[in-house]
């Protein structure tokens, strides 16, 4: 088989019925494909009514809400395409937009990923680039800081193809192989930064990233990670909590120390101003999901001090050993 694409899922069930309709229209004429959905634990039912609704499609259902990365790697098990194309459920790919990205990657061997544009409904383009993180573009008023000083760098040209240091999980293709050589997504990530993290081990292996700006998919942010205050603010919290985890496995000596140092008074500082007015005006959803955000920090810290680990606590690897550089 030439392709398999894998979907993580958590509730969000307009989006990934609209995902999923995409994939059902594929002829299979230009290359052979399965789908495999996982769902990380939604524990509501709907799932089981959308997996009438797709009998083609594998459904596979996983026991806790394990992350994007564990969602990722539990739906790779038992894939059989040559290729793996891992989308988000708010996505919406065709299937030529598809068979173009199959076609990069195998016609180029060194390109170890390849993502494209993805352009919202409304015609809005994601950011789905970027630079490895350092102890100077932390923040997006360092970025923003930095850009103004330098001028505005472009990451992309007119060229078909940009090499940036990381691309979006949200579209994600890699040969089956090079996924197994890498040990697929880092489970110590719960959400966000697993995709930084898996291009900088390609890099590290002497892979590219490939970015195709003439192949699009449509994305729509949001459909799993905002679903409510309690979900929203879980979620961005672990924003906060996947740039520790990603720094301690890829920095070194002081400059490690440094950047972790800068990130938690940043995220203190910057929280409790945020947070303040949120006790106040708690009516206010906006508002409210700052203090949110506070609190569960503040009760990250305190954990990751008593644990000596900066690990998510979501993480499946939460209990197993991970000390603290």
């Amino acid at each position: 088989m030439d392709l398999s694409i894998i979907i993580v899922s958590y509730k969000g069930w307009d989006r990934l019925r609209k995902c999923l309709e995409s994939l059902s229209s594929f002829t299979q004429s230009q290359f052979s494909s399965e789908v495999i959905v996982v769902d990380n634990n939604s524990a509501d039912g709907i799932i089981h009514e959308i997996e009438k609704s797709f009998p083609d499609f594998r459904f596979i259902y996983n026991k806790v809400n394990g992350g994007f990365a564990n969602g990722c790697n539990l739906g790779a098990e038992s894939a059989a395409g040559e290729c793996l194309l891992f989308l988000n459920p708010d996505t919406v790919a065709s299937e030529n937009a598809t068979g173009k990205l199959l076609l990069a990657a195998r016609s180029n061997p060194g390109y170890f990923i390849v993502s494209c544009r993805q352009v919202n409904d409304q015609g809005k383009e994601s950011h789905a680039t970027g630079q490895f993180p350092n102890l100077w573009n932390l923040t997006g008023f360092q970025r923003t800081l930095v850009e103004s000083v330098k001028g505005r760098k472009k990451e992309h040209s007119d060229n078909e193809v940009a090499f940036p240091d990381w691309i979006s999980g949200s579209v994600i293709m890699i040969e089956k192989e090079v996924f197994r050589k890498i040990n697929g997504f880092d489970e110590d990530f719960w959400m966000y930064f697993e995709d930084v993290d898996i291009c900088r081990r390609v890099h590290n292996i002497g892979g590219k990233i490939a970015f195709f700006r003439d192949i699009v998919i449509e994305h729509n942010h949001g459909g799993s990670s905002r679903i409510n205050l309690k979900t929203s603010s879980i979620t961005k919290t672990e924003v906060l909590i996947s740039k520790h985890i990603y720094i301690n496995k890829h920095k070194m000596g002081f400059n490690k120390f440094s950047i972790q140092l800068f990130l938690v008074l940043n995220n203190l500082i910057s929280g409790l101003l945020m947070a303040l007015p949120g006790t106040i005006f708690f009516f206010i959803p906006g508002i409210n999901v700052k203090a949110r955000i506070f609190t569960r920090l503040i009760n990250y810290y305190f954990k990751a001090i008593f644990r000596l680990s900066w690990i998510s606590p979501r993480s499946v690897n939460f209990n197993k050993t991970e000390q603290i550089g």
